[in-house]
């Protein structure tokens, strides 16, 4: 779903300034809300965060033994809520400096919201 949202913002983006988007009638917010599989209110925001790095949640995933391709193809709805909430997530800075200088370190489960699923999914592995 991330990639799935960068593609969207990186094709259409230009198309459309912040102020474009007010501009776009609800039906037609909802059906771009629709395809890239989030709410219509979250628009605004994914196009907002300037932290967005899709590569946060497969790098966690990995360091925790989790193989990010098995989670997407046998358990898509898993998958998308993971990207998700990593999309939305307010640590992604940190999340980014402790996985770049200390990866081996255990803060993230303090500051990650798919702390819970990813340590299910380990369990699961």
């Amino acid at each position: 779903m991330m990639h799935e949202i960068r593609d969207f913002f990186s094709r259409v983006g230009h198309f459309f300034a912040r102020s474009d988007l007010d501009r776009v009638d609800a039906h037609d917010m909802e059906v771009i809300a629709r395809d890239i599989g989030v709410a219509a209110a979250d628009l605004y925001r994914l196009e907002n965060d300037g932290a967005f790095n899709p590569s946060l949640l497969p790098q966690r995933m990995s360091q925790e033994g989790i193989d990010a391709s098995v989670v997407q193809a046998e358990w898509p709805p898993v998958w998308k809520d993971l990207q998700r909430v990593c999309a939305f997530c307010e640590s992604k800075h940190i999340c980014k400096y402790d996985l770049e200088h200390a990866p081996d370190a255990s803060g993230w489960h303090r500051y990650c919201g798919n702390e819970g699923t990813l340590k299910t999914l380990h369990t699961s592995a």
